[in-house]
């Protein structure tokens, strides 16, 4: 239960050879490559600076091209084939292929036919759209028109008569109405700000009405259109739902497509692998015919690399295995390998930082303090049962990817603690029920829940100290042990140990012990805080300053007292909502009582399980992990084909 010990591999082999063996390692899945182009690394071994920078851009292109057509497919045919219901779906497993199979697959497949069918319909949909686009927008510049009784070609034939169809700001409607007074004016229709018009008037008066119209801002609407705006509107709307008739038959025939869709998406998956076996050559150098690649493995797994190459290369290849050299430490990518408890917990770890290769895995360190206090949190029988029966229906029945499999593990071992807290408190859906096995009655025994909380606090600070203590003593810096943890381990003892001794009237030589030892203590803490300084005033501040520190081991002990709060405040929230359904009355007890009962219920399980599972997380990394660890290290990405539609099984 530890960091992997990885290894670097260093292999050289013909060029001409390169993408067979990129194909059989990315099947393999296990290696990580080193950037040789890094320049970085390049002024660091200044010899490898006379290689050439291996790349295949060319190729590269022609592979993203391809995966740009499979992605544009399975994009358009995603929105229109029926998709599987979520409980289908997580029934169904992905399909396992290996990486020969899948390219076996795509060759045989026709998917370009599938991409033209795609691209087809889509084409026949957005010209659809485009219609109906400006069918809409002929309709909003009518609409204001609907009111004329008149076609627009009448308008247009008169001989005798000039017309003005246009629009005007409300302001000028009294002044308009009181200068033409020689002409026709019909107010068509208003907004907020404007008034639509027609104004009919002898040709005679023609340049007068002009002139004036411009003087107010008159603007004259033009269409090209002959008939009358209503009969207009109706006709465009009679046409628009022709045409989304027209879609409705285009988007049946493209639900039909689901073996196109299939086809696109292991395309999908195909070319997204070759893309990444084009660009991985960037990390890579080169001289006209040899290749040198490096990379990370696991130590476990460096024979099974050793074996692809042979099967792959013969014997033209050279591989050598070397263990992680002291500088190279901060770059090593980390992998953890837990038992299948402790796992379940590795993505607490991850979601704060992986651990530097020289430093230990907390996760172990966490995982039963997260037990814990998610239990005390959440403490509700009722709601852990249902947890455990969620996650294992999960587990059985759904066939989940790894991230989601591991999530549902999460939640199945959480669900223990959250029983066996909820059964200490007595509580079962709130107050449903009265069991047998209430040991703390939350109402009356306040305080000791208070007491609870506070003694697994000083415990798990504690155990962040040894820790820290331990971790540098492994490392041979034992100095550092004693000035950095030790002198806090023995401070906070003394300091406790002082207070039991008043509290329970222990003779004054005891008491004077634990002062002797605590003043040694905060000695050492002054003296470790500021060795790095280099003069005496130096030193004396900063190290006063890390004595300081103390109260942020108070702040760190209050801080547990969220465990009785969460714990607390969920199973009152469900024994406020078993009153509320209780005052129903009669028939609405029988009916809705039971509904309610559900909703209220899966409404507090949601909140007890979203706020114990981040105020856990902050306990361990703001409480527990600044004890001790330091983080930092990166998780190992391993060299793999795309699983985004199917699952590649290993070589």
């Amino acid at each position: 239960m530890a960091i992997v010990k990885m290894n670097k591999f260093t292999l050289l082999t013909f060029e001409s050879k390169k993408k067979k063996l990129l194909k059989e390692m990315q099947g393999l899945s296990n290696v990580e490559f080193i950037n040789l182009q890094d320049e970085d690394f390049l002024e660091k071994y200044e010899e490898l600076k006379e290689l050439s920078r291996d790349n295949d851009d060319n190729e590269a292109s022609s592979y993203e091209e391809d995966l740009a057509k499979t992605k544009f497919g399975v994009d358009f045919l995603s929105k229109y084939v029926p998709k599987k219901s979520t409980l289908k779906a997580l029934k169904e497993e992905k399909m396992t292929l290996t990486l020969d199979e899948l390219e076996n697959y795509v060759k045989s497949s026709n998917w370009l036919d599938s991409y033209e069918k795609a691209k087809k319909r889509d084409e026949e949909l957005a010209k659809l759209d485009s219609q109906v686009t400006k069918l809409q927008s002929e309709i909003e510049t009518l609409i204001p028109w609907e009111s004329l009784d008149v076609a627009f070609g009448e308008l247009k034939t008169l001989k005798d008569t000039t017309y003005y169809l246009g629009t005007i700001a409300k302001s000028y409607e009294e002044t308009l109405l009181q200068e033409l007074n020689n002409a026709y004016i019909e107010i068509i229709s208003r907004s907020n700000n404007d008034i639509n018009l027609l104004i009919l008037a002898n040709k005679e008066y023609e340049e007068n009405i002009s002139e004036f119209l411009r003087s107010i801002g008159f603007s004259s609407f033009k269409t090209e259109y002959e008939g009358e705006p209503l009969k207009l509107v109706l006709d465009f709307k009679h046409q628009i739902e022709e045409i989304q008739s027209k879609k409705f038959f285009v988007q049946e025939e493209i639900s039909d497509l689901e073996e196109d869709l299939k086809k696109l998406q292991l395309a999908y998956d195909y070319f997204a692998s070759k893309v990444e076996r084009s660009k991985v050559s960037k990390n890579f150098l080169r001289t006209k015919n040899i290749c040198a690649i490096q990379g990370w493995i696991a130590e476990e797994e460096s024979e099974s690399l050793r074996a692809v190459c042979n099967d792959t290369l013969g014997n033209d290849y050279y591989i050598e295995f070397e263990d992680v050299k002291e500088d190279e430490v901060d770059n090593v990518p980390i992998k953890l390998k837990n038992g299948e408890l402790v796992s379940a917990f590795e993505s607490v770890t991850g979601m704060y930082s992986y651990p530097k290769y020289n430093e230990i895995d907390p996760t172990p360190l966490l995982a039963p303090f997260y037990l814990i206090f998610f239990g005390m949190m959440v403490a509700d029988a009722g709601y852990g049962l249902l947890v455990l029966i969620g996650s294992l229906i999960a587990l059985k029945y759904f066939k989940l990817s790894d991230g989601m499999k591991d999530f549902a593990r999460f939640f199945f071992y959480l669900s223990f603690p959250t029983i066996f807290f909820g059964a200490i408190y007595g509580s079962f859906f709130g107050d449903v029920i009265t069991l047998p096995t209430q040991i703390i009655d939350t109402n009356k025994n306040v305080m000791t829940i208070v007491y609870l909380s506070l003694g697994l606090g000083v415990i798990q600070i504690f155990f962040g100290l040894f820790i820290k203590v331990y971790s540098l003593v492994r490392i041979g810096k034992v100095k550092d042990a004693l000035l950095d943890a030790g002198s806090w381990i023995i401070t906070l003892l003394s300091i406790g140990g002082l207070a039991t001794a008043k509290l329970l009237k222990l003779p004054n030589i005891v008491g004077n012990i634990f002062i002797v030892t605590m003043v040694i203590g905060m000695i050492l803490i002054v003296i470790g805080g500021g060795r790095e300084e280099k003069s005496f005033g130096a030193k004396a501040g900063q190290g006063l300053y890390s004595l300081y520190g103390i109260t942020g081991y108070v702040g760190d002990l209050v801080s547990y007292t969220r465990l009785m709060a969460l714990g607390l405040a969920g199973g009152s929230i469900a024994g406020a909502l078993n009153l509320l359904i209780h005052t129903l009355p009669g028939v609405a007890a029988i009916v809705i009582g039971p509904i309610l009962f559900v909703l209220f219920h899966i409404f507090n399980l949601g909140l007890s399980l979203l706020g114990a599972y981040v105020h856990t997380a902050r306990l361990q990394y703001v409480e527990y992990f600044s004890k001790f660890y330091d983080g930092g290290g990166r998780p190992f990405k391993a060299f793999k084909g795309s699983e985004k539609y199917i699952r590649i099984k290993r070589n």
